[in-house]
């Protein structure tokens, strides 16, 4: 039986990738997406494209710090099981951070990645705004009062 590559393992796909998010490093995490990766927030529009995709993710770390505390991952069958090159879906359940100064947000958010060929190819991300607006506050509490991480 031959071994198979970690590098194609959805789960590490995700995880490395996230992981290049939060270092910003935005070559590492552009080695990831396929040519034809799109990626959702809700309630914004659909980025379609590497490029496309690549320039937010480089903008997003000109402007903001990243991190992300991963609580639940699941891999899940493909896409479409009834066709072989389907990519594979990965659930994330997890608290995004986006930091500007000594301001930070915390927010819950549930991903929905889709990896083929040990690249994203798909990346739709669903929170909810009045959990970020608590986080904006809980936020403000901790920059203004030194409390908190």
């Amino acid at each position: 039986m031959a071994a198979t590559s970690t590098r194609t393992d959805p789960d590490v796909v995700v995880r490395t990738f996230f992981d290049a998010l939060m270092t910003g490093s935005t070559a590492s995490a552009a080695d990831l997406l396929s040519e034809d990766v799109w990626w959702a927030n809700i309630g914004l529009p659909t980025i379609r494209g590497k490029r496309a995709v690549v320039g937010a993710i480089s903008s997003m770390n000109r402007s903001i710090r990243f991190g992300v505390e991963i609580h639940h991952l699941a891999v899940s069958a493909p896409a479409d099981p009834t066709d072989p090159a389907a990519p594979v879906v990965v659930l994330t359940e997890r608290t995004d951070y986006l930091g500007v100064g000594r301001f930070r947000v915390g927010f819950w958010v549930c991903g929905r990645l889709e990896v083929r060929d040990g690249r994203v190819c798909g990346w739709q991300d669903y929170f909810s705004k009045a959990d970020m607006a608590k986080g904006a506050v809980r936020g403000l509490v901790e920059m203004v009062t030194g409390r908190g991480r």
